[in-house]
């Protein structure tokens, strides 16, 4: 007589198991919890850290940059092929050069940038002031403005005592004049104030300081010429996207002179600094992912007592005909049962502490950049997850009730 396959599966998960079993299962579906909550958490956090990071190295780009293919400027002209575009938002000529800055018998070498009042409307430096005001965008007949980095005014002491700012000097070598046979003769100097300071993150606040683009044209002797246009696309138009268009008008409006361009997304600058926190979060969740085959151990665990404690009852169904197939089905499903129990519990669970993280910044970050740990949820980080935790644990379920059952029936 050969035994129904419902009613074979009704006898085995009804019969009542030992206090024993219970708690072992109880234990696997917490490891399991555990894990997946780990994951999703640690997970979401690289994913706050990378949009932190494109945030703080990104703050004085926009999100694409038309620069020279070759040479270091192009025409300032060129930027009104820019204008009406669909996609662009906004555009900014910026250039950019080494220069020399001194103050208080201090001397160093810095990264000028010079720039335009649209500047600010194609990069988020607004929200960098952190003293003064971003003066280096707008024109004036007096001494010039400037505003430094952090750790630029820091080095070079700049401090305000009274209600003008504290005057510097810039230097920067003359075109076409030797420094081994004019010297001091071969710079060209100018006296600036700084009016403003800014703080974005260490490196680029202990390197830039920013005047007026006619300013740095003069300093530098680069009349009518840009280092690169900066250009912020539309709400809702990606960096590709935008690359894209901006590439197609430039090379209809300047025809052969195209060659001398390139179009440059925010992402492809900063690429080695995303690559790398991306290899760290995949090494993460590989390393995570080993730890959970060792926590699938504590399921084979508890089905190996399963099957222990139910082994009159298999050889009872045994004798009524069940086939062995049926009964690796039967505890294949149990064993499943715990994965999924476990990894959807652990994903709710990492799913909640994220977005807590992220709305009430439980964990802090004392003297940092930011008040609290970044985080950020993806989906596709919860069902990565979960997947993995189905696809081991279902793996190692199948394999250990295949050979247990078929040992104890041999």
């Amino acid at each position: 007589m050969r035994l129904p396959a419902r009613l074979a599966f009704r006898y085995i998960v009804q019969r009542r198991s030992s206090t024993l079993v219970h708690v072992i299962s109880g234990i696997s579906v917490l490891v399991i919890s555990a894990v997946a909550a780990a994951m999703i958490c640690i997970l979401s956090a690289f994913n706050g850290i990378e949009d932190l990071v494109k945030t703080l190295f990104g703050t004085l780009d926009a999100d694409v940059a038309v620069v020279p293919a070759s040479g270091a400027t192009l025409p300032e002209g060129w930027g009104a092929h820019l204008e009406g575009m669909d996609d662009v938002a906004a555009w900014a000529p910026v250039l950019e050069d080494e220069c020399v800055v001194r103050a208080n018998d201090q001397v160093r070498v810095a990264s000028l940038l010079g720039v335009d009042k649209r500047y600010v409307e194609v990069s988020s430096i607004d929200g960098a002031i952190v003293e003064g005001a971003f003066a280096a965008g707008s024109d004036t007949t007096r001494v010039p403005c400037a505003c430094l980095g952090l750790g630029v005014r820091s080095e070079l002491q700049l401090r305000s005592q009274s209600d003008d700012p504290p005057l510097f000097s810039l230097s920067a070598p003359i075109r076409g004049k030797r420094l081994s046979s004019f010297r001091e003769r071969a710079f060209r100097t100018v006296p600036m104030h700084a009016c403003g300071t800014f703080s974005i993150n260490a490196d680029l606040d202990t390197r830039y300081l920013m005047v007026h683009l006619s300013e740095a044209q003069t300093l530098l002797g680069r009349p009518h010429e840009v280092s690169r246009y900066e250009v912020k696309g539309r709400p809702g138009v990606s960096q590709e996207t935008l690359a894209a268009s901006v590439a197609a008008a430039l090379q209809s409006a300047l025809g052969e002179e195209w060659k001398d361009v390139h179009i440059r997304t925010r992402d492809e600058k900063h690429k080695f600094v995303t690559q790398t926190n991306r290899a760290e979060k995949w090494a993460t969740f590989a390393i995570l992912s080993f730890i959970l085959v060792v926590a699938a151990f504590n399921i084979m665990a508890s089905l190996t007592m399963l099957l222990l404690d139910k082994k009159r009852d298999l050889e009872v169904l045994r004798a009524m005909g069940m086939p062995i197939a049926m009964m690796e089905r039967t505890f294949g499903l149990q064993g499943m049962a715990i994965n999924v129990l476990g990894g959807v519990s652990g994903a709710l669970l990492g799913t909640l502490l994220v977005m807590g993280q992220a709305q009430f910044g439980w964990l802090t970050l004392e003297g940092s950049v930011v008040p609290a740990y970044p985080v950020r949820l993806s989906a596709w980080d919860v069902m990565g997850t979960l997947a993995v935790v189905v696809l081991v644990g279902g793996i190692g379920s199948s394999t250990m009730v295949r050979h247990l059952i078929r040992r104890q029936q041999a």
